[in-house]
C-alpha cells in the first residue's frame, strides 16, 4: 500500500506514520505538491552482494559483464562449397 503525506504533516505526525511504515506502508513525501521522498520498511533479511547485484541487474540498474565471450554468427555464402572454400573467401579481403 502506498501513501501520500506532506512534509509539514510528516513532521507534526511523525510517530504516526513510522508506525505505517512500520506495519508496510510506504509513504511518498511530498514539498508543495511535489514528490520529494518516500518512507518505506527496511528489507530486514541480510543479502549477500551477489544477491545485491543480482536485484539490480534485473531492475535494470546495471549491467554485469559476462564471463562467457559474445559470439555472433552469420551464414556463409555460397552453399555446396567446401568450408575451407568458404573460409578462404571470408578471409581474402584481409590480406
Amino acid at each position: 500500500m502506498r501513501k501520500t503525506v506532506g512534509s509539514r504533516e510528516l513532521k507534526t505526525r511523525l510517530g504516526t506514520y513510522l508506525q505505517q511504515v512500520r506495519r508496510g506502508v510506504e509513504i511518498v513525501v511530498t514539498d508543495r505538491g511535489q514528490p520529494v521522498a518516500e518512507l518505506r520498511p527496511l528489507n530486514r533479511e541480510t543479502k549477500g552482494e551477489e544477491a545485491r547485484l543480482a536485484e539490480l541487474t534485473a531492475l535494470g540498474v546495471l549491467t554485469r559483464q559476462s564471463d562467457e565471450p559474445s559470439i555472433s554468427f552469420r551464414p556463409i555464402r555460397g552453399a555446396g562449397r567446401s568450408l575451407a572454400e568458404a573460409i578462404s573467401e571470408e578471409r581474402e579481403d584481409r590480406f
